[in-house]
């Protein structure tokens, strides 16, 4: 059965091709995967038009090309995450000392050690929750049929 995001389908042979790169217990569990990629997938590039970036480009196939740098200039405009402070690395080294010290294995992890570690974690945390809900808020304005995906129709998820 098709996929409809807004006006555009996305054909059964599509999410056959996308399965492969979905690996999976069983076929019904790759096929869902490959839908929701491509469902996503093609949410980013209606965005990327509509927000002025580019236009759209397909392949011989009629399949949309989305090479990662056009998804990640729309993400990079429209993704914004406060930075991480040395309050937010030091608060969370303190509530998980107990984690830090199993993984070094030589008693009392030190603050120092962890720092750019745990910034790095932070940032990319912040940056993937921000990402998720940029994609509930436009799977939540799309028109979508065939497929069942998480959306919201406020900027305010959870």
């Amino acid at each position: 059965m098709p996929i409809l995001v807004n006006d555009t389908e996305i054909t059964d042979e599509q999410v056959f091709r996308e399965m492969q790169h979905h690996p999976a217990t069983d076929r019904e569990a790759a096929m869902q995967m490959a839908a929701e990629a491509l469902t996503i997938r093609e949410l980013l590039l209606q965005a990327f038009v509509r927000e002025g970036l580019g236009e759209r480009e397909v392949d011989e196939e009629g399949d949309p090309l989305a090479d990662d740098g056009r998804i990640q200039s729309l993400l990079d405009k429209m993704i914004q995450v406060p930075a991480v402070t040395e309050e937010d690395t030091r608060r969370y080294f303190e509530n998980n000392k107990a984690s830090f010290a199993a993984r070094s294995g030589s008693g009392e992890p030190l603050y120092e050690d962890m720092r750019e570690a745990i910034t790095a974690f932070l940032s990319e945390t912040s940056w993937r929750t921000a990402t998720q809900q940029y994609i509930k808020i436009l799977a939540g304005r799309a028109r979508l049929a065939g497929i069942d995906l998480e959306a919201a129709d406020s900027p305010l998820v959870r």
